[in-house]
């Protein structure tokens, strides 16, 4: 946004604050939960068209292999098979899942490494073919009778193994003929020898490796695509996706077809978390339209979805950290190694989204990132709420409370010391603008009663079931900007009765966006937020957007909203000027009317303005009010959170049990309250999940995951959940964020884990080093540590 515009709209804000705001900062409903709750809600598999075809994929049960032959003879006699498709009969054309949008200026390399169908398999769940018949029982029938063969190839699992020496190629796309996707990211405050050396020179050096599980998403709408390619040659995909407009390229690339001949619409989403921010099977359903003429859907099993799609990426972090005498952290280094499975998709900006909050808690004047994507024969990682933040605070929040035991400090003490003060420099030089993460900590300590507790906890430490309390910090930030352009674009018509319609890009995936940019509009415009209705995320419908992803919503869409309803304000104004022979500059608008500010009694509703603007009455063109506007950030602001956990331990079982979870939020200004804190709920029980019991466990010999359903995927349940949750809110706005709103999304969940395992460590008496922190592992640390 230009200066002078960005001035005028925060110079409106403040107008508004003063007059009190009605809509903004109140709590109100997710307008999608009574239709989800009552099972009203349509999703894409309750999409029913007329002739519609139904799809089953083959998937490779090989971790990395050569398809040498296709033999769909016996399936093509099947009575109802309609279409089969595979390596030898598709387009070969090359696409990244998770390519943003065409000419991105991202500073990563993002490889494209996929086909429709490739020569190559290269994890277990890999596509081989897919099959088109009447209904899902024949295809299922069709895809058993396929005969595939198969030259085996070597297969790496882990990061150790791909980037050992020889170690056989995942992926032939590798950096310099190695298995590191999209090449090293290193950058810091000064060159990397220096950085290690300034740590080595502080009075005390401390290095911890932590490993990072693959977890899953686990929303509970399983992956579902429909497509339809219809007689003039345009094809439909309906999907529960959150980037419309990103998909329609992926798709398009992967077809071979323009744009304007491919529409992509969202559909109501029952959970994604990121695990359906890349294009997954969709090519396929297309491709399988087209050669049919008729609609196709694909509906995953809990199995398939799990081999198939997309997970959390696994790694290794190593955390080095030069200290002086007197608590100051001196430099920091970071080595992290993220797996990003078969594909590259998004794993280098996963990378890059996890270099950049290196920086953004600690107040250290010597700091260094250095960091990969690794191809190996698992099933590709891609994003998941907090895209590689969750990774990186877990292992450097565990890290810093080695730094405090070791050394004698407190573990709040610690941080508050060295944590980065609102508005100061980084030590890249860049400003942190509203940054509260120590009146989280402050919040955080008093609510907690952090003194007392640790007391009260340690002096269980003798008996079998031992307390510990910990804590942890988080950053996220809100959009992708400056790494890739950042816009969004809203429209607002208002319709003949006073009512109006919002058109946006921006996805809901039950986070309650669509309410919250109803709720900012009706501000501007004073109509109650249910009177507008909000259409989104339909690539031939609404104006563009880069998707739910980044924790960008409420900060790129809520502007955009701004600018839209402010236009739309204006044209009001105008219309209303005109009607009553008043100024401009005496009108206001007031709950559905335009008023004298100084005769209230005269006055216009929104609706007789609407209708006079298209009649044409004052003079002017007829004419419909309606207005478009468009965001884009140029300003990186961040949100930050001070997570403490009481646990407890049972040193026979070593089960571990939450007792309490406090989060303390600098959100900026919360728009809603309601939906803040369900957020908030949401990132917790995933990060407890992360912390204490989900993993994809891969066998090491095969490659297979061994616990692709709920049944062994231990997903944390209700039943697991701390009896105490309570959410704080440091509410200070942030300048640049819609009503100084910032985000809460990805945020919510990335210092759990973190805070988790230092109660435990804090229980126990010892080093933890990985995550999920199963009965297993802790057993095993203890029994290790009383050895030594």
């Amino acid at each position: 946004m230009a200066e002078r515009q960005y001035e005028e709209v925060k110079e409106f804000e403040k107008q508004l604050e003063a007059r009190g705001l009605k809509y903004v900062g109140r709590p109100r409903p997710n307008r999608e939960a009574v239709l989800k709750v009552t099972g009203k809600a349509v999703y894409v598999d309750d999409l029913r068209l007329p002739n519609m075809l139904h799809a089953k994929l083959l998937l490779s049960p090989h971790a990395h292999a050569r398809i040498v032959s296709i033999d769909t003879s016996e399936a093509e006699k099947i009575r109802g098979v309609r279409a089969i498709v595979h390596y030898f009969n598709s387009p070969h054309n090359v696409y990244n899942s998770a390519m943003r949008f065409y000419g991105d200026n991202s500073p990563f390399d993002m490889p494209e490494t996929e086909y429709i169908f490739d020569e190559y398999v290269r994890f277990v769940g890999d596509r081989v073919a897919a099959v088109a018949a009447d209904d899902p029982f024949i295809a299922e029938e069709a895809v058993k009778r396929i005969k595939v063969e198969y030259e085996l190839l070597p297969a790496v699992f882990d990061v150790d193994q791909a980037l050992a020496e020889g170690a056989p190629l995942a992926n032939p796309h590798g950096v310099d003929g190695t298995n590191i996707c999209g090449g090293w990211l290193a950058y810091g405050s000064h060159p990397e020898e220096e950085v290690l050396k300034a740590i080595d020179e502080a009075d005390y050096v401390f290095e911890d490796t932590f490993e990072l599980s693959k977890v899953h998403h686990g929303y509970l709408e399983p992956v579902c695509h429909v497509a339809y390619y219809s007689p003039d040659g345009k094809l439909t995909i309906w999907t529960s996706g959150q980037n419309v407009f990103c998909f329609r390229s992926v798709i398009a690339q992967a077809l071979g077809l323009p744009h304007s001949k491919v529409r992509v619409i969202k559909m109501i989403v029952g959970g994604a978390f990121g695990g359906k921010l890349e294009v997954l099977h969709e090519p396929v359903v297309g491709l399988l339209s087209m050669r049919t003429g008729r609609p196709v859907k694909l509906r995953l099993t809990r199995k398939e979805v799990f081999l198939s799609t997309r997970s959390r990426h696994s790694g290794k972090v190593t955390v080095r950290t030069g200290v002086d005498k007197d608590g100051r952290i001196r430099g920091q280094y970071i080595r992290s190694l993220m797996n990003t499975g078969a594909y590259a998709g998004s794993g280098p900006n996963t990378v890059g989204a996890q270099s950049g909050k290196t920086f953004l808690l600690y107040d250290a004047p010597y700091m260094f990132y250095r960091g990969a994507a690794v191809y190996t024969n698992i099933p590709p990682a891609g994003a998941m709420r907090g895209y590689g933040t969750p990774q990186i605070m877990l292992s450097r929040e565990t890290h810093i409370d080695r730094i405090c035991r070791e050394m004698g400090w407190d573990p709040v003490e610690f941080r508050l010391k060295n944590v980065l003060r609102p508005f100061q420099n980084n030590c890249l030089g860049q400003n942190v603008h509203n940054a509260r993460i120590a009146d989280c900590i402050r919040a955080g300590m008093e609510a907690f009663r952090w003194y007392e507790r640790r007391r009260a906890a340690e002096a269980t430490h003798g008996q079998r079931v031992r307390r510990g309390v910990g804590m942890g910090l988080a950053v996220h930030g809100a959009g992708w900007y400056p790494v890739y352009q950042d816009l969004t674009t809203v429209t607002i018509r208002l319709h003949d009765d006073g009512t109006a319609v919002l058109l946006t890009g921006t996805h809901d995936l039950g986070t309650g966006a669509r309410t919250i940019l109803a709720q900012i509009a009706a501000e501007i415009l004073t109509i109650d937020p249910d009177l507008i209705e909000v259409i989104e995320a339909d690539t031939d419908v609404t104006p563009l957007d880069l998707g739910a992803q980044a924790s960008r919503t409420t900060y790129i869409g809520g502007n955009a909203t701004i600018l839209a309803a402010r236009q739309l304000r204006e044209q009001l104004l105008d219309e209303a000027s005109r009607m009553l022979k008043v100024s401009i500059d005496r009108l206001e608008l007031d709950d559905g009317f335009v008023v004298v500010r100084d005769n209230p009694s005269q006055c216009v509703s929104i609706a007789d303005i609407v209708a006079s603007a298209q009649r044409g009455s004052t003079g002017m063109p007829q004419r419909e009010l309606i207005a478009t506007a468009t965001f884009e950030s140029r300003t990186a602001i961040e949100s930050y959170a001070a997570d403490f956990c009481e646990v407890e331990v049972d040193t026979e079982t070593y089960q571990v049990r939450v007792l309490d979870f406090l989060a303390v939020h600098n959100s900026g200004r919360v728009i809603n309250p309601l939906l803040f804190e369900g957020q908030v709920h949401g990132g917790i029980h995933m990060g407890l999940g992360y912390a204490l019991s989900e993993e994809m466990i891969i066998d090491p010999q095969t490659g297979e995951v061994k616990n692709p359903h709920f049944k062994k995927y231990r997903m944390f349940k209700a039943a697991d959940m701390p009896p105490s949750i309570r959410v704080i809110t440091v509410e200070d706005p942030e300048e640049a964020g819609p009503f100084g709103g910032k985000s809460i999304g990805e945020c919510a969940s990335d210092g759990v884990a973190g805070a988790v395992v230092n109660a435990v460590s804090h229980a126990l008496g010892v080093e933890l080093r990985r995550v999920p922190l199963t009965p297993q592992y802790l057993r095993s640390v203890v029994e290790a540590s009383r050895r030594s």
